[in-house]
């Protein structure tokens, strides 16, 4: 195949990468050409990049979607990476691994921090560094118990008790906008993404889904095939989460069953009268860190987690990951401090970054031996991990796991035990883009 290079998709481009989109995944359904107008004005100019050959002809493009993420309770800037389409004849050329990693370098330079995508296959953005961070869960619970915690007998008063209930309106899409990032700082969460006032204020509009609030609270959720499914709820107090559940199961003779895409660990299910059914439904999430030093300064923590360790990156996609690193919390900030760039020999390595004995990889680390003893001090006793080894480190992946997957090598065990605490999280995502 030709050379290959990567550019901005421009206006131009728009019909030859639909044709490339159709001919990967099929016609665009039902209200297909709004959505797809959506997404080429959110990411023209600067987050929609093609792959074309030396005949400019466009044979592959992808796009980042602009989000905010919560990790630990605070947001970052997060770009999304969805769309990655490639020309069936022009597969197996180059073409996907060469976009995703022009996505990475576009995503390093507009600032976004982190990166996920919802994978069709793993191997390609393992490839670039990325890694299974998590799952979107849809559970299903039985309408009828939903509906009881809104009624008087469930001791919380209901919708009286919640300052009434009613449907939103698009003005209140900043007040949920502020209640959803609201909630993810109060409990200190990893992984989802508050919708944008201005996304909210659209859906809205355009009476996309069904939509409540209370003092509070709110709810968004769909109705359809004799099914309630709740895409978002947020509540402050046990009165608001009543009134709100109340509603969603108040439809239960002609809606029996809900469906939730929340938080697995989401408080409804302390208070439920029974138990959620057992057919619960996951998909997986890949993460990538695009920027550790920014992300990590910007990433929330344990307010009572004081810990500090080593830790040494090999990522030639992303250079600003690469290097020797000192990684410090206290008080809930974060602080990560090079202490060696990418081009220079780290002390006790021999020939880099990456220790003697441990082969970096397109996949990560190999070797994954506790080469340091309990002696060993700064680069000599850190922990030396690939691209995928930080991404799953950030999502939250214990150490000993990542050893055993061969992504993580050389540190020792009180570096382990401090990287550890320092990235406990359950991360989670409610929103599928």
């Amino acid at each position: 195949m030709s050379e290959l290079r990567t550019r901005d998709v421009v206006d131009a481009d728009l019909p030859a990468v639909l044709s490339i989109r159709n001919r990967s995944f099929g016609p665009l359904g039902t209200g297909g050409e709004q959505w797809w107008q959506r997404v080429s004005v959110e990411t023209l100019g600067g987050r929609m990049i093609a792959v074309v050959d030396e005949s400019d002809t466009v044979v592959g493009a992808g796009r980042i979607r602009p989000y905010e993420q919560a990790w630990g309770g605070r947001h970052l800037r997060m770009g999304g990476v969805a769309g990655v389409y490639v020309e069936p004849s022009a597969r197996g050329r180059g073409v996907a691994t060469t976009l995703t990693r022009a996505l990475i370098a576009r995503m390093g330079e507009l600032g976004d921090v982190v990166s996920c995508l919802f994978p069709t296959t793993a191997t390609l953005y393992r490839r670039s560094g990325y890694e299974i961070g998590g799952v979107q869960t849809r559970t299903t619970y039985a309408a009828h118990l939903l509906r009881d915690l809104g009624s008087p007998r469930a001791g919380r008063g209901g919708v009286a008790a919640s300052g009434g209930l009613r449907p939103a309106t698009p003005d209140d899409a900043a007040l949920m906008h502020e209640l959803s990032r609201g909630a993810h700082v109060r409990h200190g969460v990893s992984g989802p993404m508050p919708r944008s006032t201005e996304a909210l204020k659209g859906m809205l509009e355009q009476d996309e889904l069904i939509a409540y609030v209370v003092d509070g609270g709110y709810v968004v959720y769909d109705l359809s095939d004799q099914a309630v499914t709740v895409e978002e709820l947020v509540a402050t107090t046990p009165e608001a989460a009543a009134a709100l559940w109340g509603v969603v199961g108040s439809g239960s003779s002609a809606a029996p069953t809900v469906h939730t895409y929340l938080d697995p660990r989401d408080p409804v299910t302390l208070g439920l009268g029974g138990l959620p059914a057992t057919e619960v439904t996951q998909i997986p999430w890949m993460g990538r860190v695009i920027d550790l030093a920014a992300a990590f300064g910007e990433r929330g923590f344990a307010p009572h987690t004081t810990a500090s360790a080593d830790l040494v990156v090999d990522d030639k996609d992303a250079p600003a990951n690469a290097g020797a690193w000192t990684l410090s919390v206290s008080g809930g900030r974060g602080t990560a401090t090079r202490t060696a760039d990418s081009d220079s020999p780290v002390r006790g390595d021999v020939g880099g970054p990456v220790a003697a004995g441990i082969t970096s990889t397109g996949d990560g680390v190999r070797g994954g031996e506790r080469a340091n003893g309990p002696g060993a001090t700064g680069a000599e006793a850190a922990l030396r991990v690939g691209a995928r080894g930080l991404s799953a480190l950030w999502c939250g992946w214990s150490v000993s796991r990542l050893r055993q997957a061969g992504l993580a090598g050389g540190g020792n065990p009180d570096g382990d035990a401090a990287l550890d605490a320092i990235f406990a999280c359950q991360p989670f995502i409610t929103e599928y883009f």
